[in-house]
């Protein structure tokens, strides 16, 4: 009806048709997703109630020596009693003390606006920007310049009242010209942007509190939006760029627009700030500022940053270390402040192969537009010294806790590898923050296999031990190795971010102590087995003792024994400080004839003492301890009580399915548990001092219990042996697992050449070798016909180092100073089997650290192998696997370093078990059985009655009972 009626009142001309109303929808969705979008990008703001930890202002540049002493948020003290953010410091006479407010990087135009609720005792606090131009460096400090435009003050002492700041244009020209007349008129000072809010909260001489609330930033345009100052789209000034760039990277000695002075800064800086332990990241997606909350400066990209990435540091302060990009995007050049360096070989091993390919990507990025050039980083696995002349910094990991490396063998390697490039470059230690990639395969896939929940533990204290013993060498950063993303919440990598946030804090409370520090003799350990390394730097010894009772990542901390340092005469004047709790305990040495002596009992993994004749050190502990016990304290116990349920599960569940015999577990864990709960109101109340001491405790006790754990669950040690869930730490897995370590289930061995009895087993197809090094080293391998654990032969592998063993050129250890490789013959295999493979070894020489043959195989690979030395009888190596797809299996034995090894008897296996029949039932008498509900029948009902009569009258028994 309604339609007729329509058509009655209007004209042809202008009736509705379905063609106009989809023409009209179109234009209105297109005006609709126009006008979205811009207010997207125009009208985008910020809006921050400063009521949640952690605190967001910090504290930047002032003239007056200001110090933050409490930075809080105040549960009622804001604007109509909600929370707030309390800042209290103290100055001396002087006009600024900055707070700042990183933002990410936006125009500074004039519709950007911030307002924020400000209350202090003082009038005088001034809210204001930070603009910062990229590609004006300062000389001294390196860094793109920056000014700060202010606008409105505060002044209504005692109560609150808002502050705001608008229009930045007019002044921030006028600030341009006076950084021409400062750093001359041929600045560059293209493309600024505002990075910050900052507020001027001086107050005067003394005490100064400032309250911050209900924060404002409107008008944000981001850099990377299309549309600049002016209305002038971004890419106009990209291309005028981009025209100098091209012309640049075509000509390498023409001059860009930057000065000398620029260029210069550029070049000359250095890969990691100085006078700091710069802490870095492999980053797997982490948002950076949850990043920057667990104690990392720093983070290492997988690809070229983009503008996210970039944006997201500027605004976070962190710095980007990334591999570098194909070509330049000149619409990225403003943006490049955080990229500190250019991390060259992500994805390859850096080896004497990989010579040339570095030497042609150097030059390329040398020859990059001076906005572009940054320090260069690589990690190499050997020609250190060929590399560290070509880049700024070195990486030099240390490594997998999986080889089972003494302390002294680490410390000795760091300082072998640290002689060989002496200062050629910045050196930094990288240091693996979870077991290895494919290890974390192994035990996920058996997991799968079997019906066991993947795994969760993480043994952290491995990679404490490690951080700790590197510092020694006084590295310039920490690079924790990550394949998996912090932030994916699982209950490992939850984990992980708080023993890394633990060990973080720990290094930056000793940072003072390491930076400018020389490695000096250290004294005499006794008692527990403890390995210690001294730092010195004036008139200050810092001792750091790491445990040295280990296995693979398992660690003990004291094992019930006191640790005994011997003082010389000399050092028993010396004030002693014990930071291992996050506190200046003074420490009384006991002194006689000779010297001193300090023991400690109940000792942690990891000891930190001071030792100083310096009556201003004690004032200075105080102070770094105290401003990182807080959060160190409740990382540990976190971390303790996750270690204790970790372990009174394991034994649970290993007892429950009788995988370990007629062992139990002792009362380690219950005491455990019990100085826990003891400990709980001093975790509450915030004493960090008593909370981390009874953490230390618990953690060892279940340190101890676990260990206990794992050599009931492998019946083969102190074999060498490899077990994906024990090398993990996943007991409940190897609970299941168990029945694979008996003989009983196996199947025939598979590899048939591995008896090694004639010489036509070695060739193409069978077992082959490969050498390299051959410039310093001298290798045989050949078939042997006497000596042989088993048959009438064995392979024989020998490597003899060229030239004196002291010089620059003498064999390392690692892979640096693999010489010969030899591998078995190919064994295809189906996805989901289990694998035993089992070799005779015997070795001679190898005397240097991390030197020996390296066992190990295709799933596994070198990170799971294992290293045998110091065999000079016929040894059992054995290695459990589990294949991941349908493909090849071989076993592999390198030589690291120079020595003699035999290898013999090389089984491989499959897990093949006999069908189970099921369980056989008997009667409980020879002429009756009991069924159901205490029915009983003798055996001539049973043969006259038929299972359904017999369920019948079980069911009328259950009736009637009910």
């Amino acid at each position: 009806m309604f339609a007729v009626n329509l058509n009655r009142t209007k004209s042809p001309s202008v009736i509705t048709t379905w063609q106009t109303l989809r023409s009209n929808s179109r234009v209105c969705t297109l005006l609709l997703i126009t006008f979205f979008a811009f207010q997207s990008t125009a009208n985008a703001q910020l809006h921050d109630s400063l009521d949640a930890y952690p605190p967001r202002f910090f504290l930047g540049a002032s003239d007056c020596d200001a110090r933050v002493i409490q930075h809080d948020s105040s549960v009622t003290g804001g604007v109509n009693g909600g929370a707030c953010e309390m800042v209290t410091m103290v100055a001396t006479s002087g006009t600024e003390a900055h707070l700042v407010y990183p933002i990410e990087p936006v125009r500074p135009i004039d519709d950007l606006n911030a307002v924020i609720q400000v209350m202090s005792a003082n009038e005088g606090a001034t809210i204001g920007f930070r603009v910062r131009y990229p590609f004006l460096r300062d000389p001294e400090t390196r860094r793109p310049v920056s000014v700060i435009v202010f606008g409105a003050s505060y002044a209504s002492p005692g109560e609150f009242a808002s502050i705001g700041i608008g229009a930045i244009q007019r002044p921030l020209q006028l600030k341009q010209m006076s950084l021409r007349s400062q750093y001359g008129p041929e600045s560059d000072l293209q493309d600024p942007y505002v990075d910050a809010v900052v507020i001027n909260a001086y107050g005067g001489p003394g005490t100064t509190a400032i309250r911050m609330d209900e924060l404002r930033v409107e008008g944000m345009i981001p850099v990377s939006a299309g549309v600049i100052t002016g209305n002038r789209h971004s890419n106009e000034s990209s291309n005028e760029r981009s025209g100098d760039e091209t012309r640049y990277r075509l000509q390498p000695g023409s001059s860009s627009i930057e000065n000398d002075r620029d260029l210069e800064s550029v070049t000359n800086s250095l890969a990691f700030p100085v006078g700091r332990v710069t802490r870095i990241l492999q980053h797997s997606g982490e948002p950076l500022a949850w990043v920057r909350t667990l104690g990392f400066d720093a983070v290492l990209l997988r690809k070229s940053p983009d503008a996210a990435i970039l944006s997201e540091a500027i605004r976070t302060r962190m710095k980007i270390y990334a591999p570098p990009p194909q070509s330049p995007d000149p619409t990225l050049a403003a943006m490049l402040e955080p990229v500190a360096g250019w991390y060259i070989g992500s994805g390859e091993a850096l080896d004497e192969r990989q010579l040339d390919t570095a030497t042609e990507t150097i030059a390329r990025l040398k020859a990059l537009p001076t906005r572009w050039q940054r320090p260069i980083v690589a990690a190499p696995s050997d020609s250190y010294l060929r590399y560290a002349s070509m880049v700024d910094a070195i990486i030099d990991d240390l490594p997998p806790p999986a080889r089972s490396l003494r302390g002294s063998e680490e410390s000795a390697q760091l300082t072998q590898r640290r002689t060989l490039m002496a200062d050629r470059a910045q050196v930094a230690s990288g240091v693996a923050s979870m077991p290895p990639e494919s290890m974390l395969v192994q035990a996920e896939q058996i997991a799968d296999a079997i019906g066991a929940p993947r795994p969760s533990n993480y043994r952290w204290q491995a990679m404490w031990l490690q951080t700790m013993r590197s510092l020694q060498q006084a590295p310039a950063a920490i690079l924790y190795r990550s394949t998996r993303s912090l932030a994916s919440g699982s209950e490992m990598d939850q984990a992980r971010a708080m023993s890394m946030s633990f060990t973080n804090r720990m290094v930056a409370m000793i940072e003072p102590w390491i930076v400018a520090s020389t490695p000096s003799a250290p004294p005499t350990v006794q008692g527990a087995a403890y390995q210690c390394s001294q730092q010195t730097t004036g008139s200050t010894d810092l001792l750091v003792l790491t445990s040295d009772a280990t296995r693979g990542s398992e660690v003990l901390a004291g094992d019930g024994q006191s640790l005994r340092i011997k003082l010389g005469p000399s050092e028993t004047n010396k004030t002693a400080w014990r930071l291992t709790h996050f506190s200046a305990e003074r420490l009384t040495p006991r002194t006689n004839s000779l010297g001193g002596e300090i023991e400690i009992v109940s000792p942690d993994a990891v000891e930190i003492i001071v030792l100083s004749s310096d009556p201003a050190v004690g004032s200075q502990l105080v102070r770094q301890s105290s401003r990182y016990a807080k959060q160190a304290s409740l990382d540990r116990w976190q971390l303790a009580a996750a270690s204790v349920m970790q372990a009174r599960s394991g034994w649970d569940q290993a007892i429950a399915m009788r995988a370990v015999g007629d062992a139990s577990p002792t009362n380690l864990i219950a005491v455990a548990e019990q100085t826990l709960s003891r400990a709980e109101p001093a975790y509450r109340a915030g004493d960090t001092d008593t909370t981390i001491r009874m953490a230390c405790r618990a953690d060892a006790w279940a340190m101890r219990s676990s260990w206990q754990l794992a050599e009931a669950l492998m019946p083969h040690w102190p074999m060498p042996t490899s077990s994906p869930p024990i090398d993990f730490g996943a007991t409940e897995i190897q609970s299941l697992w168990r029945p694979l370590m008996n003989d009983e289930g196996w199947g025939e061995n598979l590899l048939t050449a591995g008896s090694l009895d004639s010489a036509e087993l070695v060739g193409p197809g069978r077992w082959t070798f490969g050498r390299r090094l051959e410039s310093r080293a001298h290798s045989e391998v050949g078939h042997i016909n006497r000596g042989s654990f088993a048959g009438p032969g064995a392979l024989r592998a020998r490597v003899t180092a060229l030239g004196s063993q002291t010089s620059a050129d003498s064999l390392g250890g690692g892979y640096a100073g693999t010489v010969v490789q030899i591998r078995s013959p190919s064994i295809r295999l189906p996805a989901g089997s289990a694998i035993r493979i089992d070799a005779m070894v015997r070795t001679v020489g190898f005397g240097g650290p991390h030197q020996g043959v390296l066992v190990y195989d295709g799933i596994g690979g070198q990170p799971m192998g294992v290293l045998v030395r110091g065999r000079s009888d016929w040894t059992p190596v054995r290695l459990y696997r589990q294949t991941v797809a349908d493909g090849p299996v071989s076993v592999m034995f390198e030589l690291l370093g120079a020595g003699e090894a035999m290898i013999d008897e090389v089984t491989l296996r499959v897990w093949q078990p006999k069908p189970d029949s099921g369980i056989q039932f008997r009667p409980i008498a020879p002429d009756t059985v009991e069924i159901g509900f205490g029915n009983v029948y003798n055996q001539a009902d049973l043969s006259n009655s038929s299972p359904t009569s017999l369920s019948s009258d079980a069911a009328n028994q259950n009736l009637q009972r009910r």
